[in-house]
């Protein structure tokens, strides 16, 4: 007999929020009483040779801040297989490769994938790129630009270690939402491969080729996009070399590219010691391939080096050490500029108090002057686990800093930070929690700005009571908020209550 299963999760939860003061409409929070339910549905199953499974998802809300639809169904999707064909329906997400299709479509996919068999793997879909469900039957709230899919993958094993497919993609643009919306009829032909010649050795690439016609301009052009990288990994070093070259009049309607770019990037990973890891990087990248731009060729240098550093101190050892260093080189297209950025961690344990301090420094100069201006950022908090009976205390201390000086304005912007934290655990009794008080100082030098002061708590309880064996994974919970926010102008201070109760129910 055919096993089956079916699984159901559910979130309903509603939210009281009240906002008063003078400021009160500079407030994010949609005020009163909202709710939001969350249903998502899994099953699956098998009827002789194939094997299936469903999912499908909703949510309903009156809080336009949550979902700009009171209801609407989040996802679906059908899929079944013998192990040779599979069938997929509603929401599908076949990857042909980085530049032909890396979106997902709303339609319907099919597979032919017969292992051993020495024939090629064949998979082919169609359906609309729509961003939601609402947008296929034309909703006026969320309603889109209807771009139709179609495409066809065949990819073919040489040996064990050296594959290689092609791939076409269409897609055509209609309903234009806007006067200026762009409509595209695309088509993308696309080749790559995977190679392994040795352990620890990996070559993968691509090259594909764009065909478009765009109506809103009543423009026309074709285009190519090319990239290869190497991977070697064997320690004690992990070695990557990228290289990738888009021209300007390439276009991919669902794949992912940079028009009118070409770019190096290599990456080595060394492992000196067993305590220590150096690793360095370079990002190469410039425009105008086609030199047709009348501000020149723009350029950009970015490498990077950083260490990391296991019991720094022989006697600590919990220590831990992040170094790094990364340079951003900018030049050429009327712009010149040179940003450098520092940074330095330090982890540690001191009894049963754990410590994680982060320090940053930042540089930005233009030769042009348009930038010319250095960042100072702080960071650090303790924590520490304490258990007492069945009951776990966790508190927490954070504290942090912000320093900004803009050296041609001659302004500078300080920014102070803390909370104090409480954990708690009672496993017994299936509660977690969570306490947090904290307040934030900005302090800014420019004139006809304002400083501001903001003091906030949260609060967050979750507790699983014991239930049924079919609803054991259902959780309550509870979170409450609180902001109070002073500005310098006293017209724009304000509070926010916030105060969201729910269930959390799986079977």
């Amino acid at each position: 007999m055919a096993q089956s299963e079916f699984h159901a999760s559910n979130e309903f939860s509603v939210t009281q929020n009240e906002v008063s003061g003078a400021g009160k409409n500079a407030s994010s929070l949609t005020r009163g009483l909202n709710y939001l339910e969350v249903l998502n549905l899994y099953g699956s199953g098998a009827k002789g040779a194939w094997n299936y499974n469903y999912t499908a998802g909703g949510k309903a809300t009156d809080d336009l801040r949550n979902d700009t639809k009171k209801l609407s169904l989040t996802n679906i999707q059908g899929r079944a297989t013998n192990n040779v064909h599979t069938v997929t329906a509603g929401d599908v997400f076949e990857s042909f490769s980085q530049y032909s299709l890396a979106t997902s479509l709303k339609g319907a996919s099919y597979r032919y994938n017969k292992e051993s068999s020495g024939l090629p793997e064949v998979t082919g879909v169609f359906g609309w790129a729509y961003p939601r469900w609402d947008s296929v039957w034309k909703d006026p709230v969320t309603r889109s630009i209807n771009r139709q899919a179609a495409g066809l993958r065949v990819k073919q094993a040489i040996n064990p270690d050296l594959w290689a497919a092609g791939s076409y993609v269409g897609a055509k643009d209609t309903g234009r939402i806007g006067v200026t919306d762009a409509l595209y009829d695309a088509k993308n032909y696309t080749f790559d491969f995977g190679y392994g010649p040795m352990p620890g050795l990996t070559a993968a690439g691509e090259y594909s080729l764009s065909d478009y016609d765009e109506a809103t301009g009543g423009t026309s052009a074709k285009g190519s996009a090319a990239r290869v990288e190497l991977v070697g990994d064997a320690d004690p070093s992990r070695v990557s070399i990228e290289y990738e070259n888009v021209e300007p009049d390439f276009f991919s309607a669902l794949g992912s590219a940079s028009p009118d770019r070409r770019k190096v990037k290599a990456r080595w990973r060394y492992k000196y010691t067993r305590q220590v890891t150096f690793t360095s990087g370079l990002l190469w990248y410039r425009n105008n391939l086609d030199k047709t731009r009348t501000a020149g060729t723009t350029r950009n240098w970015k490498p990077e080096f950083s260490a990391a550093i296991k019991k720094p101190f022989s006697g600590r050892p919990y220590s831990f050490a992040d170094l790094s260093y990364k340079f951003d080189r900018k030049y050429g297209g009327g712009s010149s500029g040179a940003d450098h950025y520092l940074n330095a961690n330090y982890r540690d344990r001191f009894a049963q108090l754990d410590s994680d301090t982060n320090l940053g420094y930042t540089l930005y100069k233009t030769k042009t002057g348009v930038r010319d201006a250095k960042e100072v950022n702080f960071n650090t908090s303790l924590n520490s686990r304490h258990q007492v009976k069945a009951m776990v205390f966790k508190p927490s201390v954070n504290l942090g800093a912000w320093y900004a000086r803009d050296e041609l304005a001659e302004e500078t912007d300080k920014l102070y930070e803390y909370s104090l934290g409480l954990g708690l655990e009672a496993p017994d009794a299936g509660l977690t929690g969570d306490l947090r008080l904290g307040a934030n100082m900005l302090r800014k030098s420019a004139a006809n700005t304002d400083d501001s002061d903001k003091f906030f708590a949260t609060l967050g309880a979750y507790w699983r009571p014991a239930l049924p064996a079919m609803l054991k994974d259902s959780t309550i919970f509870l979170r409450a908020g609180y902001n109070g926010y002073a500005f310098t102008t006293s017209s724009r201070n304000f509070r926010e209550k916030s105060v969201t109760a729910g269930i959390n129910t799986s079977f």
